[in-house]
């Protein structure tokens, strides 16, 4: 029972402290929490109200807790890019904006940041650490009361690692070029995104408008096709094949519509909230398309040297995890004092720490063979990535040389095709032409003319496909990572 009593009183002593440590006079600090007049109620009116003391010792400890009043917040900006209408002299400024606002690149550069900040971390462990410790309480021992306090300082420092944080942070330092060139690669994927959804957005409307044209110059035949048919002088398999040909101009109209649709949608994923009523077509880059283009691409790829800084980082991480199985030096120091006869009863001590592990259960080891056969999978990763660049220029060079042999071509049939369609207009006042040629005239004029801006569009979209993977884009629209 004796016992019991004694671990009660040293718990109540403990928050008694606690309630005594906010206020210059302990013992009245502490009575005041007790003195509430619960039986007569009108006596605490000129008094505050009076919490537990329990509450006010654990209120020292959450004052930085994250309530929902103070908790931190990290704030972003989700205020949407206004663009310069999209003509062709806006169209840096334009791209510029969406490749600055696109979140992918919002997310690299925020790892990138982040990256930065963890060399500062991993280069702390060569700084000198020192710890301060403050321990108060009471003890009670033979019948009486004693309180206590006392404080200790650690210092430490250390001297030799057989170079396992310097090349930690050469790895680190790496990791951080590794997440900038992550960076670039982003700002390039959402450029010739941009790029594309503005030149396919282009050809899209401009198809519209060939069948649309296309509607309004045989909607008068087709006027005529309904008088013959009434009154009873027609050829039957004339005036069907007349309609047949002016549906098909009514069908490829409705689908025209729908890849513009389609085609405003994506041109918003890269532009949010833009104004569409202005879009001018965008010139084709002039692009080389020999060998030279290939070196420039080995060279400057952005893809490939991202290869290159992983497997660097990887080798300095091996380096170090190699030098962690090498003893460590470290100067460790320290002082404990009392509160009361602080020199008399204080204590120092000052030495040196060697460190070495025998054995950690193969832990170690396992991480060196792992980052091994990483280094291993860098290097084959690499080359995977140079074939794929290679069969994607190859494939961008012959669809550019493809698409200005078909354009040359194409432009001679239109300017034919618009020569048929005009004669056999005029022929059919005359006689010499019947509905059903001028209508056919009409749909292929439609087919070869979208032939021939299809080839301009290619021609256009893949000449900035070899930019991209050549010399790259962002570099021209003047984006810079960090």
């Amino acid at each position: 029972m004796r016992n019991f009593s004694i671990k009660v009183f040293l718990i109540f002593g403990v928050f008694f402290l606690g309630g005594c440590q906010t206020t210059n006079n302990p013992m009245s600090g502490l009575l005041e929490k007790f003195s509430y007049n619960k039986e007569n109620p009108s006596e605490n009116k000129n008094k505050e109200p009076i919490s537990s003391f329990f509450d006010d010792f654990i209120e020292q400890f959450s004052k930085n807790s994250p309530t929902k009043k103070n908790r931190s917040t990290v704030l972003i900006d989700t205020k949407a890019p206004e663009f310069k209408p999209f003509t062709k002299s806006n169209a840096r400024y334009n791209v510029l904006l969406a490749v600055n606002n696109h979140p992918s690149v919002k997310t690299s550069i925020a790892n990138a940041k982040a990256a930065k900040e963890t060399i500062n971390t991993v280069l702390s462990a060569k700084e000198s650490q020192i710890s301060f410790q403050a321990l108060g309480g009471v003890s009670r021992e033979n019948a009486s009361n004693a309180l206590g306090a006392a404080g200790t300082i650690s210092i430490s420092k250390l001297l030799f690692d057989a170079g396992a944080i310097d090349s930690a942070t050469l790895s680190q330092r790496e990791r951080y070029e590794l997440a900038k060139v992550q960076a670039e690669i982003s700002a390039e994927t959402a450029a010739i995104r941009a790029f594309e959804a503005w030149i396919d957005l282009d050809r899209q409307r401009k198809i519209l408008a060939v069948y649309q044209d296309g509607l309004v110059m045989a909607e008068p035949i087709l006027g005529q096709i309904k008088n013959i048919s009434m009154s009873g002088l027609s050829d039957k398999a004339m005036i069907l094949k007349a309609q047949q040909d002016y549906a098909k101009l009514e069908v490829a109209n409705a689908t025209a519509k729908g890849a513009v649709a389609s085609a405003e949608a994506v041109f918003r994923e890269s532009f949010p909230n833009a104004n569409l009523r202005l879009l001018e077509s965008l010139k084709k880059l002039n692009m080389e398309t020999g060998e030279n283009v290939k070196k420039i691409m080995f060279k400057r790829a952005a893809s490939l040297r991202a290869q290159d800084i992983l497997i660097k980082s990887f080798e300095s991480e091996y380096d170090s995890l190699v030098a962690q199985k090498k003893p460590n030096v470290s100067m460790r120091a320290g002082v404990t004092a009392p509160a009361e006869n602080t020199i008399n009863d204080g204590s120092a001590n000052v030495g040196f720490l060697v460190n070495y592990i025998f054995s950690d259960g193969g832990r170690l080891n396992s991480q060196i063979e792992a980052l091994k056969l990483q280094i291993k999978v860098s290097h084959q990763q690499k080359k995977t990535t140079e074939r794929e660049l290679q069969l994607q220029l190859d494939v961008a060079m012959q669809a550019y040389k493809s698409a200005q042999k078909t354009y040359y071509a194409m432009s001679d049939l239109v300017n034919f095709s618009k020569e048929v369609r005009d004669t056999s207009r005029d022929q059919l006042v005359s006689g010499r032409s019947k509905i059903q040629d001028v209508l056919s005239a009409e749909v292929s004029l439609a087919e070869n003319r979208i032939q021939l801006l299809n080839a301009e569009t290619e021609e256009t979209l893949s000449s900035y496909r070899i930019k991209a993977l050549s010399h790259g884009l962002t570099k021209g629209l003047g984006w810079k990572p960090l």
